[in-house]
């Protein structure tokens, strides 16, 4: 087994919970109140900041020039095509993406100071393993909601987005990235590595769920 796929199956459990979430229930069949959708937009974009950052962060400390120069070209445009993707979408949500206005919820702002530690503190392979669970989260979301019909235009449009293509392609060499930075770590950083990458599926399940509350600072 690739450790990339030890990862994951270290994951599952929790894969499996944020499949069984109210937002991705109510959104694959088309019930989720817009309002709810419009503040997890909001927050993802926010998210999207800091994960650029986070990315930038390790390919910055990375000791490989080629590994440092593939991260660097591998997050810019997997960004840029999902915050196009909510842009497509600003008007109906009334959303001014050039005007930002709202601040991250307490949910956001400890996933994201997670993924920026492991970068600044943790080896190369700690850091990406905190990295990874977001693109592969969604991608494997996307695939077990393809065959969902919902009728409201903007959630189907979120599915196909994210259903098997454009994110998934580009997980693959960032897995392999992963897979080789593991054959040359210590087990004790292979061992941190699994839980950031733990941690980080954690944090998606709280980021649905915030979203699903809506939730704010409660002080």
């Amino acid at each position: 087994m690739s450790f990339a796929a030890h990862l994951r199956a270290q994951a599952a459990p929790v894969w499996a919970a944020i499949l069984e979430h109210p937002f991705l229930k109510e959104l694959a069949a088309g019930t989720l109140p817009r309002p709810i959708f419009r503040y997890y937009v909001q927050q993802d974009w926010l998210y999207l900041q800091e994960f650029t950052r986070t990315a930038a962060l390790i390919a910055a400390r990375c000791p490989e020039v080629e590994a440092m120069k593939f991260l660097l070209g591998w997050v810019e445009p997997l960004v840029t095509m999902e915050y196009h993707f909510h842009k497509r979408h600003a008007r109906d949500l009334d959303l001014d993406f050039d005007h930002i206005t709202w601040t991250m919820n307490a949910a956001n702002w400890a996933y994201t100071r997670h993924m920026l530690a492991a970068a600044s503190l943790g080896s190369s392979l700690e850091a990406l393993a905190a990295l990874l669970p977001c693109p592969c989260v969604y991608a494997h979301v996307g695939s077990v909601l393809m065959e969902a019909r919902p009728a409201d235009p903007l959630y189907a449009d979120w599915i196909a987005f994210y259903g098997p293509g454009r994110v998934a392609e580009r997980i693959r060499p960032l897995e392999a990235l992963c897979d080789r930075l593991a054959e040359q770590a210590t087990p004790a950083e292979r061992e941190r590595a699994v839980w950031n990458y733990v941690v980080s599926s954690r944090y998606e399940w709280l980021f649905w769920d915030a979203a699903y509350r809506q939730e704010d600072w409660p002080v």
